[in-house]
């Protein structure tokens, strides 16, 4: 090899180092993307699920409170019944 292709190979050389860095560089930044994404989307299915839960519980309450107060009138209806018929 002549002084002339030696210079063009090691510049060759560093251009693809240069590239290298380069895209080495990208895949990190995209990394760090990616998990921002990730952790954006974690805290988005936990925020969900929270809700969900709270509306169970809600749902749950009210039909507690339903049933007993329907319960209650049934009670009462049935005192009603009683109370008329023995007088």
């Amino acid at each position: 090899m002549n002084e002339e292709n030696r210079k063009d190979c090691a510049q060759l050389l560093e251009e693809i180092r240069g590239e290298m860095k380069l895209m080495r560089a990208e895949l990190e930044h995209l990394r760090m993307l990616n998990e921002q994404r990730l952790k954006s989307i974690e805290k988005i299915c936990e925020d969900h699920e929270t809700r969900l839960r709270d509306v169970t519980a809600g749902v749950t309450q009210f039909r507690f409170w339903s049933s007993v107060t329907s319960g209650g009138s049934t009670a009462m209806s049935l005192l009603a019944v009683l109370k008329s018929f023995l007088n």
